[in-house]
């Protein structure tokens, strides 16, 4: 028996920037952008990556304020181009992620460390 595949991650945690205390401006858009998604009024969100993760996934999960909040399905990457976000800053990264729902919240809190680029994790729930 292989034990590599069952180790296979199936999903990226990627940190996004704080949302709150002076960012309340991003953090209304954050919460109206998955409301969006989640009531079908919108296709898809995209979320700035510095690369194509190199292990294909299903899943992106949002960790924000040291919480993981929202599990999305990964359905394509696009070449970066300048856009502007929900904290109303101008990215400009080298790939946005296209994710679309379901949007899935956890079951209970789980709480991570904040880091920079993506994480491989297995489901976390």
């Amino acid at each position: 028996m292989n034990s590599a595949s069952a180790d296979k991650p199936t999903g990226i945690i990627r940190t996004l920037p704080s949302l709150y205390g002076d960012a309340s401006i991003g953090a209304d858009r954050y919460r109206n952008s998955i409301e969006g998604l989640e009531r079908g009024l919108i296709p898809a969100i995209n979320i700035a990556l510095q690369c194509i993760p190199r292990t294909e996934v299903l899943h992106m999960y949002l960790l924000i304020d040291g919480e993981i909040n929202i599990r999305l399905n990964i359905a394509a990457y696009e070449p970066g181009s300048a856009a502007e976000c929900w904290d109303e800053s101008i990215r400009l990264p080298k790939v946005w992620c296209v994710c679309t729902g379901p949007v899935s919240r956890p079951p209970e809190p789980i709480i991570r460390k904040g880091f920079q680029g993506i994480r491989y994790t297995e489901d976390l729930w």
